[in-house]
């Protein structure tokens, strides 16, 4: 951690939650899925809602049993040692149900004032109806409040899974009765991660898959979450997060030689960081580049060329889905 009940019945009760004192840290649970866990290498939007608190002076206790990114005990966020309050309660491919069986336990450890809630997407892919997850996110909320009466919900909309369309209006029915039934409680806070303008989410441009977010679309949902956080009272400033920014997972390969025989290995971030391929870049120092292959699983590890005299640069791209990383500086080899 990084430190800087009586179930209310009515879904539209007019009893305020506590007022925050600005002085203790807010204490945050964060329950969702693999959109709020985050894939190894991806800085999380979790990252960039606590850089905003930080902005805002206003201290954020993230709590919860997690810290890492999904999937690995070697797994990592996008910097090696990016700073934050990783605390979390979010698992990648966990159901409503998934966390009704822990919210009791999760409540009764961490005592959060606010739990945010982003879940549901993987109820309707397997199978499950609005109806079945507007259900269980109600008995959610219900549990949530038998433990902490005065605790507010920020509740996430379901995001948009344009790659089945029985799935999309699923997502869509959800939504509209999750406003209908919360939209006037409050004790919730509804995060309009999807729904939002200036920017609107455009699934193209903000995901890596055509549902996870890519980096641009991390700090998005960290601005529709701080926004509802202002709302809620949280914040005092209305939040400015959102950004157009590019992958930088700092993917650097173990390059080697013998004789004109050269090895580029990025084997070892393979449990660090979550890759699909790679491009490797082999260019002399004006940029001519060396012929051949270059694009290539990342599941393969390793390459091996043989390189004709002189000297070359050599860089790796890494690939997940339509987000290319940036890479790191070039490792010069040269070839007697």
């Amino acid at each position: 951690m990084l430190t800087l009940g009586v179930l209310l019945t009515s879904p539209t009760s007019t009893a305020a939650a506590d007022e925050p004192d600005p002085s203790v840290p807010l204490k945050v649970l964060v329950v969702g899925d693999s959109i709020s866990h985050g894939f190894a290498g991806d800085s999380t939007w979790r990252y960039w809602f606590w850089r905003e608190t930080r902005r805002q002076g206003v201290p954020i206790d993230f709590v919860g049993p997690d810290r890492l990114p999904y999937l690995g005990p070697n797994a990592r966020y996008e910097k090696p040692g990016l700073y934050f309050d990783r605390d979390h309660a979010a698992r990648g491919g966990s159901t409503v149900n998934y966390h009704l069986a822990r919210i009791d336990d999760l409540m009764e450890t961490y005592a959060p004032q606010v739990v945010v809630v982003e879940i549901g997407i993987n109820d309707l892919a397997h199978g499950d109806t609005a109806v079945g997850v507007v259900a269980e996110t109600e008995t959610l909320l219900a549990r949530v409040w038998q433990h902490a009466a005065t605790a507010r919900v920020v509740l996430a909309e379901l995001p948009s899974f344009p790659a089945d369309a029985a799935v999309e209006a699923q997502t869509v029915l959800a939504n509209k009765e999750l406003a209908v039934r919360y939209g006037a409680d409050p004790r919730v806070l509804l995060a309009k991660n999807r729904s939002g303008t200036s920017p609107r989410w455009q699934t193209a441009q903000m995901t890596s898959d055509g549902l996870h977010p890519n980096a641009t679309g991390q700090t998005l949902l960290a601005q529709r979450f701080a926004e509802a956080f202002h709302r809620g009272g949280y914040l005092p400033q209305p939040p400015s997060l959102y950004r157009v920014r590019s992958w930088q997972p700092g993917v650097a390969p173990r390059v080697r030689r013998s004789g004109q025989r050269l090895t580029v290995d990025w084997s070892a971030s393979l449990a660090e960081v979550k890759l699909a391929s790679v491009r490797v870049l082999i260019t002399r120092p004006n940029g001519t580049r060396l012929r051949g292959k270059t694009w290539f699983s990342a599941g393969v590890g390793r390459i091996h060329r043989t390189l004709p005299r002189g000297t070359w640069y050599v860089r790796l791209v890494p690939v997940r889905g339509t987000m290319q990383g940036v890479p790191v500086p070039a490792t010069v080899v040269r070839i007697p």
